[in-house]
């Protein structure tokens, strides 16, 4: 099922369960450094067919796209994950800006999104109907609630990892990734598979790109005082008779 293949890919990264040990801490950063590049799919990418909907097909149609590998030109890779996995000092977390998540036409919005510790998360309900909120980090339900139409709920994001979002009413095709690190130091490919990561203090660090169907890979980039880094990612297509069988 694919659930149980989203704890799986969750435990083969190590993601931790739990606050962290050592906390980050946070530091003035002046003239900070920045790593930039992008992300894209080499090799025969599958062509992974819509999801079907089994019910508010008047508003959400009979299908809605599967989001697990979205590609744009030059195999530009959407939704791919990128953060330093050992800084333990840097800039502030953005405490007083949320993370957003939406129910559109019985998808959530956006498939994947980026947080740290501190922040809140909202989920808004703009589709007319009840949807749920199911969120599980490894095997743990940090909460699961109902979002009635035109609501929004707020929840705080207290403990880093990976969290798997989806929808229990009935909603099945329905699912979001939450990264939450300790720093703010992480980020999403966007369409065109960019991703900006800046104000970092100067030092070596390792940069990790997670995706949810092309697994993760890991680059040490050096950053310097003021100085552009650029780092781009190349990630091996999976074979289009094995992305249908994941997505059982």
């Amino acid at each position: 099922m694919r659930r149980l293949r989203g704890l799986l890919v969750i435990s083969s990264i190590a993601i931790a369960v739990g606050p962290a040990a050592a906390a980050y801490r946070e530091i003035p950063v002046e003239n900070g450094g920045r790593i930039s590049g992008h992300v894209r799919v080499v090799g025969e990418a599958a062509t992974l067919a819509p999801q079907p909907v089994f019910k508010q097909q008047e508003t959400c149609g009979t299908t809605v796209p599967d989001e697990r590998l979205v590609m744009g030109a030059n195999g530009a890779l959407r939704y791919a994950v990128v953060s330093l996995t050992d800084i333990t000092a840097g800039k502030p977390v953005p405490r007083d800006r949320a993370v957003a998540l939406d129910n559109v036409k019985c998808a959530f919005v956006p498939h994947v999104a980026a947080a740290s510790v501190g922040q809140m998360l909202t989920i808004h309900n703009s589709d007319p109907f009840l949807h749920d909120a199911h969120a599980l980090l490894g095997e743990r339900t940090l909460f699961n609630v109902a979002i009635p139409k035109g609501m929004t709920v707020r929840k705080p994001l207290a403990y880093p990892g990976l969290i798997h979002i989806n929808c229990n009413v009935r909603h099945t095709w329905m699912h979001a990734y939450l990264f939450v690190s300790e720093h703010p130091y992480d980020t999403v490919t966007d369409d065109a598979g960019q991703f900006v990561i800046d104000g970092i203090p100067p030092g070596t660090y390792t940069l990790r790109i997670w995706h949810e169907l092309l697994g993760s890979t890991e680059r040490t980039v050096t950053v310097q005082t003021g100085g552009a880094t650029n780092v781009d990612v190349d990630l091996q297509a999976v074979a289009p008779d094995q992305a249908a069988k994941d997505r059982k």
